[in-house]
Order: structure tokens, then sequence, then C-alpha cells
């Protein structure tokens, strides 16, 4: 299928088009990194530790900042209330305090926006678009979970057919309530059909880069002045008539994007990996990619085919570097592709493999060959290794039978015995060989719906996991993949992380999105008191979620 520009504005400037002047081009500050493996800093998101969805527009989900270590009673465990699910969680510049907040964006009910003391675990502000007007109820599924703030400290969310900006009442005020500064709605030429938003990253040169559930893909101004028509350019992965394509026959997008520093936008869609350069002429398809098990699906996928976000592997000029993700066979695969062009002396894997295909391993999460396995999370890239998690559900052949807009929920069932998915594998690309090698495989750890991270300071990997019915953190030593910690929390589903990806906070803290909040594991100091979470506290102050909008959209009511 070949991608088909639709339309690009030439009298926007390439001011006009950043939303930026030279003379006020953000700067952004490299955090050290003890392997020397940190992406080159994004200068127009916010000059902070975890910016945006998989911290980066590498989305590679990992940080050189430390994490807990434990042991696991001087885990201090905290919650916030919510609504509805925050998948990912973001950190804002500093404030002229010196002090930082949390910005997060909410799937399932209200879409509510939430501002969060990262110091207190607090709720300083939230805010519902609903209140407004318009539909107050979110579709349980991915629009609205990806995000990302950038340098001037704006909150930028896709959200159903609109991109959404959100900052401060008073942008010097860290305590200041919640403004929404500007709603972008995309124009016909920009949604195929009945379309939504789904992933959302920041180009390098200062763009809100887009892509859309029925494959199209586009970038904006980042401002609110700039963010308008006139600066969009899009291309649709479907071609011109998209709209009028059956299901089975169009490419959709369920993941989010990644972007590097030359001008590429990575997008994977139910049938292949792209990637798209973009310069002030607009959009081009540079390479398509078909992978093993394109449109497959099974229990908790939120669309067929890949389950992850492209991630980017290689960050210096010497290094090797590649788009890696998971395919969609009935055991998993891991995929990296040549990210620029392919070696000249570089042979297809096997007879019939496109030559982009580096490596495609199977994941067997160090269970039997062959065994049922899948993953629906963003693939962790740190230097040249990758880890996977493994969520393929024991009731699986029941679950997928759900309906499709029913899917999500299936996650809830995700941590009981019996049903929780179980494997960590991590496997690195040999730049001598060329080749891709297990590393470790953890057959025993849990990590059932969760995104996981690692640190490069304590040399740990983290995750969301479950233990007899009950959501844990899990650290394992990322060269052996030992488990090293174990932070119980609740049984209760707001303890679940919900596809929510597992975040590293500047003060060394683990934050994770849950199904109704957020919560936090901090490592307490020496004789400090270290607050602990309990199922009766875990049910206190939360939000209760009320059944009237799920009902309504589940049986096909207007709200």
């Amino acid at each position: 299928m070949v991608a088909v520009s639709l339309t690009f504005s030439p009298q926007a400037s390439a001011v006009a088009a950043s939303g930026t002047t030279p003379a006020s081009t953000p700067t952004c500050t490299p955090i050290p990194a003890a392997d020397g493996n940190e992406p080159l800093c994004n200068p127009f998101l916010a000059d902070s530790p975890w910016p945006a969805a998989q911290r980066n527009s590498y989305a590679q989900g990992s940080s050189p900042l430390p994490g807990p270590t434990g042991p696991a009673d001087r885990i201090g465990v905290s919650q916030v209330g919510a609504t509805g699910a925050p998948v990912f969680i973001n950190f804002s510049p500093e404030y002229p305090d010196g002090k930082r907040v949390i910005w997060a964006s909410t799937v399932g009910f209200t879409g509510e926006i939430l501002k969060i003391d990262p110091e207190t675990n607090q709720l300083i502000d939230k805010y519902v678009p609903g209140l407004e007007g318009g539909n107050a109820f979110v579709r349980p599924g991915v629009s609205g979970a990806y995000n990302l703030v950038d340098a001037d400290n704006r909150f930028i969310v896709g959200t159903g057919d609109s991109i959404q900006i959100f900052g401060d009442v008073d942008p010097d005020e860290r305590s200041s309530s919640i403004a929404r500064l500007h709603v972008f709605e995309l124009p016909e030429q920009a949604r195929c059909g009945d379309d939504e938003l789904v992933g959302i990253t920041m180009t390098y040169d200062g763009r809100v880069a887009f892509a859309t559930k029925n494959g199209i893909v586009g970038t904006v101004a980042r401002s609110p002045e700039a963010m308008n028509a006139d600066s969009l350019r899009i291309l649709s992965i479907n071609g011109t008539d998209c709209a009028s394509l059956p299901a089975d026959a169009r490419e959709d997008v369920s993941n989010s994007i990644a972007a590097d520093e030359d001008g590429g936008i990575f997008v994977v869609t139910s049938g292949a990996l792209y990637r798209f350069d973009e310069d002030q002429d607009g959009l081009e398809q540079v390479w398509r990619t078909e992978y093993q098990g394109a449109g497959l699906t099974g229990a908790g996928r939120l669309g067929g085919g890949s389950g992850s976000t492209p991630s980017l592997m290689g960050t210096g000029a010497g290094d090797d570097r590649f788009v890696v993700i998971t395919d969609g066979q009935e055991q998993v695969h891991l995929d990296l592709m040549w990210r620029d062009e392919i070696p000249a002396d570089w042979e297809p894997i096997r007879p019939g493999a496109d030559p982009r295909i580096a490596c495609e391993v199977p994941i067997t999460y160090g269970q039997a060959p062959g065994s049922p396995s899948l993953s629906e999370q963003s693939v962790l890239v740190r230097g040249n290794s990758a880890v996977v998690v493994n969520n393929f559900q024991g009731l699986n052949s029941v679950l997928s039978l759900v309906p499709a807009q029913l899917q999500t929920f299936t996650q809830l069932l995700s941590g009981l015995p019996g049903n929780v998915p179980r494997g960590i594998e991590r496997v690195d690309w040999n730049p001598e060989t060329r080749e891709c090698d297990t590393v470790w495989s953890n057959p025993d750890v849990s990590i059932p719906n969760g995104i996981p991270t690692m640190s490069v300071a304590t040399n740990m990997f983290y995750g969301i996991g479950a233990r007899g019915g009950v959501w844990t953190l899990e650290g394992l030593d990322f060269d052996t993949g030992e488990v090293t910690l174990t932070v119980p929390t609740t049984p209760l589903p707001t303890s679940n992380s919900f596809y929510a990806a597992t975040t590293i906070g500047p003060d060394g803290s683990i934050f994770t999105g849950t199904f109704g909040g957020m919560t936090r594991f901090r490592q307490c100091a020496a004789n400090e008191p270290c607050e602990r979470l309990g199922p009766v506290e875990a049910a206190v102050g939360q939000v209760p979620l009320k059944p009237e909008p799920l009902l309504r959209y589940l049986f096909g009511l207007p709200n």
C-alpha cells in the first residue's frame, strides 16, 4: 500500500511551522549517563527527566537516573485518585521555585487532565474537558493516552479528533490551576472517515507529529497561535480514498510513534513498519517493511499486529541504528529494522525476508519453545539491549472473544492467579557478529500489562508485577534478570497498572498510572517514616467510578 501526501501549505514559513523564532529557540540539558547511551535531547520537549510518553522522542522508556533499590520495607507507597487511568505521566521543567509538577492525561471515562505535586504525591488540580461542553465521556482505548510536555511547559494531548494544549493559568506559579490553551480539531483532510488520534511525539525541529487510527500521519506547529490548518503537513498511509476502504483492507494504527534528529518519523501499523521523513516541503515515505503476524489479535490487544510503539536503538555516531518493535505472531518475535540505509554488504536473515530486517527473534520468555506469547507494550531499549514482557493471559482463548470495545477491560483480570502472564526476556544486538543474542529470560516474574523501564544508575529493570493476586513493584538485575526487589501493594484495581508506563522521577521514585489513579514508590531515607499502603487505605480517597457514562457507551445511547 502506497502512502499518499494529501496537503501542505507552502505559505507556512519555517518560523510559523515550528511555532518559534530564532531568538526563542529553546535549549535542553543532557542528563549525564554512565553508559553513554542517552539519545540526543530534544530541545523542543520540556527540559526535564521525563517529558514525553516513553520518556523521549526515541521512545526508549529507559533513564540514566536512579530508581529505588530497597529493601522493600523501606519503599514508601502512596496513591493519588483519578476518575480515569493515566497511562503516561510526564514531568514539567523547573518552575521559578526550582520544583516540578507531573502532567497526566487519562483514558476510560472523563478524559480529565491531572496536575500533581511529585514531592507530596498530592493532586494540585484537575481539568475535565467535558465540563466546558461536548462529550465528557472518552471511549476506553488508545486515544488520549499519549502526551508530551513541550519546552514552554505546555501539556499536549491527542484526544478524539483534536490536539489539545493545556498549561497553567499563572505560568510562574507551580500551584496554579490548569487552563486549556488551545483545541485544534483536525480538518476533514486530516482524518480518514470515523477517525481518532492515537500517537503523538515531538520532532527535533519543534513540530508535533501525530498518527490517527485510520492511518493519517501528520505534523503541525506546537504553539497555540500557530497550531492550525495552515501549518499542517499530512500524508495518508491508506491512500486518498481510505475512508471507502473496507476495514480488512486498511492498515490501522494502535500505538504511538517515534522521531529522530534526522527528520525521521516512525509509525507501525497493523500491516507494516514505516519511516517517513519531513522537511519544509512536507512528508515523504522513505521505506515500508512488512512484519510477520500482521493483523493477528488476542486478549487485551488494542489493535491488530504489533502491540508496540516503535523504539529507536543506536544513539552514538558509530552505532548501528534500528527501529525496534514486537510483531504479531502467535509466539511474539522481536524485530530490529535498519533505521537508515541498509548496509551494502547485508544479507537477508532468511530467504525471502525483507533485507531491512536485521533480527527476527522468537521470544520464549524461558518457556517451552513455541509457547504462545504476545506483547502489547513498548519495547524497553537501552544501548544495544531490548527487553520484552509477556502479556499473554492464561484465559486468552476466552478473553479474546470479548468485543473489541471492551478488550481494555480484560486487563482488570490480568493479575489473577491462573490468568496472570509470566515472562521477561532481554535480547541484545551484537555489532561484531551482527546478530541478536538472548542474554537472559525470567519465566517466573509477571509484568501483566504495564510498560517497563530501567535505571542506568542502579542497573535495574522495573515493572509493575503481580504475585498471588497482589500488585507489586518488581526490580530485576539488568545484567542477570534475577529479582532483587519486590514491593507489594494491594489486590485492588486501583493498584492495577492498566497499560501504564513505569516512570522514573527526578528524586529516584517510581511512578505508575493505575486503573483509577497514580501510585508512587519512594525510597525512604534512614530513620524517617515510610508510608505504606494497605487494602483499606488504597480505597480511601479514590474517586468512585460512575457507571452511567460507561453504560451509555456500551449500549450506544447518547451522552
